[in-house]
């Protein structure tokens, strides 16, 4: 080997020697920068004619683990989707309150019972009167109070929404542009290391909005994708869009067709101008938006569900009254008779039938409006009845034709349903005999508060009685909301005690508080499972205390179960970024053992340049 041959290589070796000291000073300097991955060089050996002529730099490389790397994403949006959802149901916990306490919903439900429970033992007082509707006004604005406070939360949810959205098009605009400058810089010395640190922050910051997949592309880019495969970056990136909505109420409700949709919902623009509607399509799995999206429209939606329900419950259960069909026979046929008189919209009609030794059951629903017809057969609690709106707009006789063909088409047979005088209702049998009126009852809602018996509607809608109507939709949603103590209450609380003007009822007579108080402590009311309580096959009856305790517990079991998935989303999100970082982080030790090694290589270097120089000095001396 020639002398020039020896201080080519050791030159090589110092200039690769001090590109990997740079490169270590740079680890140890950056040890504690979020983000920031360790860095190697491997330096690569030159050859001339397959001998090793020197040594140069090479690639500069992160430690980063891929697989390692996404698993961690993925386990980030699903934390960031927990953490968002146990934030929201430990307040609507708080709101709901614990059993038992002051100012918890089932206490301020038993403070009524309690009222109840003392206008029955003294009707005669004043004083026990005024209590009733007292607490039934804070029970009344109690409700009013939450399903306003769950409707602000829901519109926190489409704000947050909106700023996600706005958040992640910002991230997704800085990967497309860290990509372009990555494969423009790949064939650079000095390396994309740097850049590609950068841009694994913006993919991590988009993952804790999104549950994402990223795939590696040519020259060091990447693409990145929605969970469902919908691509949203390249060396460009998608927009997405998201017609965030204001004055969300309860009838603010998310719907697949835009002209009923009453929220916002998030769109992609793709590269082909395409429009998707991310939210309709389920391309959101975990992440913050999934989180907020499932809190708008389904969490919050069932929590101003099961508050109406007991509105729906309380106000029923004290004013409504089953009126019972008589029998009734026309020629060879039989069945019943019954009055309608105080049959109005959401009131119904229960016909019982049995046919070849099957029972059945119908359910005619009043309706004043026919542009809410046909009716769905969640209309009612019951799971093993049909349910048939009617239109009544037409009077008691179009109704009775209506229902006629109704139970005809049903059944099969020609069975005789008619207005045969005033308000009573006629249902027979066919005249062949093959089906059997078992029974037919009304159950109605009186809006009289005397002389129309012992129940009293002391909970109203506004101003309009309430009766589960569907005349423009469905009466009970957002019920809670618009609850208000019966204003002939207000202006007269004796009414609680006196239901008959002839003959006039006695100041002491304790026949309607005592009524009041069965139908409030002890009368189990049927209650939608739609409320996330019972089943659908098996709907729950309670008492409107018990109900309300089981919507308390409810919440607070929900918002246990999100702080324990909380917890143990957490030590899986820990334990996958403390495998991260000891692959990727700098471990400062290591690197000034390497500094050591470089060192010392430097020196060895140096040393043979300064013996090549000494040789060719002796050289030049001869």
């Amino acid at each position: 080997m020639s002398l020039q041959s020896a201080l080519s290589i050791a030159l090589s070796g110092l200039r690769v020697t001090n590109t990997s000291i740079d490169l270590a000073a740079r680890n140890i300097a950056n040890a504690n920068t979020p983000g920031y991955s360790s860095k190697t060089q491997n330096p690569v050996a030159t050859l001339g004619g397959g001998v090793a002529t020197g040594v140069t730099t090479g690639e500069i490389q992160r430690e980063v683990d891929i697989f390692l790397q996404q698993q961690l994403r993925t386990e980030v949006a699903i934390g960031a989707q927990v953490d968002v959802r146990a934030a929201f149901l430990a307040r609507l916990d708080a709101m709901f309150g614990k059993p038992g306490e002051a100012n918890a919903l089932d206490t301020i439900l038993n403070n009524v019972g309690t009222a109840f429970q003392a206008l029955a033992t003294t009707p005669d007082e004043f004083g026990a009167r005024d209590t009733v509707v007292n607490q039934s006004v804070a029970l009344a604005n109690h409700l009013n109070r939450l399903s306003e406070d769950i409707q602000s939360m829901r519109q926190e949810a489409e704000v947050g929404i909106a700023n996600a959205v706005a958040e992640a098009n910002l991230a997704m605009e800085e990967i497309a542009k860290l990509n372009s400058e990555i494969k423009s810089r790949f064939d650079d010395p000095n390396g994309i290391a740097d850049l590609e640190d950068r841009r694994d922050g913006f993919i991590d910051q988009l993952s804790q909005l999104m549950d994402v997949k990223v795939i590696e592309a040519d020259r060091g880019a990447v693409r990145v994708f929605t969970a469902a495969g919908n691509l949203l970056v390249d060396t460009q990136s998608v927009t997405l869009n998201f017609d965030e909505r204001s004055g969300i109420d309860s009838s603010s409700l998310y719907s697949n067709v835009d002209s009923e949709r009453g929220v916002g919902t998030v769109t992609l623009s793709s590269f082909g101008g395409t429009a998707l509607d991310l939210f309709g399509q389920g391309e959101f799995r975990a992440g913050k938006i999934e989180a907020l999206r499932a809190l708008r429209d389904e969490t919050l939606v069932q929590a101003q569900a099961q508050l109406d329900e007991l509105a729906h419950g309380l106000a029923l259960s004290l004013s409504s009254t089953q009126v019972a069909g008589s029998a009734a026979t026309v020629g060879l046929q039989t069945g019943f008779d019954l009055d309608v008189a105080n049959l109005i919209s959401g009131n119904t009609i229960e016909v019982t039938v049995t046919q070849g030794g099957t029972p059945q059951t119908f359910t005619f629903v009043r309706v004043d409006d026919a542009s809410s017809l046909p009716l769905g057969n969640d209309a009612t609690v019951n799971p093993n009845d049909t349910v048939i709106g009617i239109d009544f707009s037409g009077g008691l006789a179009g109704a009775a034709a209506a229902m006629d063909a109704a139970l005809d088409a049903a059944l099969g047979v020609d069975v005789a349903v008619s207005n045969p005088s005033g308000t009573t209702l006629q249902i027979l049998n066919d005249a062949g005999g093959t089906v059997t009126i078992d029974a037919v009852q009304a159950v109605v809602t009186p809006t009289a508060t005397q002389d129309n018996g012992l129940q009293l509607a002391i909970f109203s809608d506004g101003s309009q009685p309430y009766s589960a109507s569907f005349d423009g939709g469905s009466q009970k949603a957002g019920f809670a909301g618009r609850i208000t103590v019966n204003a002939s209450l207000l202006n007269d609380s004796s009414l609680l005690v006196l239901h008959s003007t002839s003959p006039a009822t006695g100041s002491g007579d304790p026949a309607r508080p005592l009524e009041l108080l069965a139908r409030f402590n002890d009368t189990s009311f049927a209650f939608a499972p739609g409320t996330g309580i019972g089943g659908a096959n098996t709907p729950l009856s309670a008492t409107i205390g018990e109900f309300g305790q089981r919507i308390v517990n409810f919440q607070g079991q929900q918002s246990q179960i999100a702080l324990a998935g909380q917890d143990a989303q957490a030590i899986v999100v820990g334990a996958l970024n403390d495998r991260f970082l000891g692959d990727t982080a700098v471990n400062v030790d290591n690197e000034l053992a390497r500094l050591t090694e470089l060192q010392n290589a430097y020196a060895a270097n140096a040393r043979v340049m300064s013996v090549v120089q000494e040789l060719m000095d002796i050289l030049i001396r001869i």
